[in-house]
């Protein structure tokens, strides 16, 4: 069984790289490169800007492959994160 999607990175949500929500327990939602103290990281984050930046981690930091990047792209839009900016 696949672990849940971090949804504003897309990335896989563990335990142990849950955010952490205000109260400091951890978010079921979102991961701690997104979430930490119960706000994100980066509130500015548009959808095309992560896009940009998951493209930049394959691209030129080699963290991920183009094809892992092109499919975390792909489900982005049916993110928690992106619904609510959408709306």
């Amino acid at each position: 069984m696949k672990p849940p999607l971090c949804q504003s990175c897309g990335f896989p949500l563990l335990e142990e790289n849950k955010g952490a929500n205000s109260d400091g327990t951890k978010n079921d939602d979102y991961c701690i490169n997104c979430y930490q103290n119960g706000k994100f990281l980066d509130p500015s984050l548009t959808l095309l800007k992560m896009e940009v930046k998951l493209t930049e981690m394959a691209k030129i930091q080699n963290e991920i492959s183009l094809e892992e990047a092109e499919q975390v792209i792909k489900n982005l839009p049916n993110l928690k994160r992106w619904q609510i900016n959408s709306i």
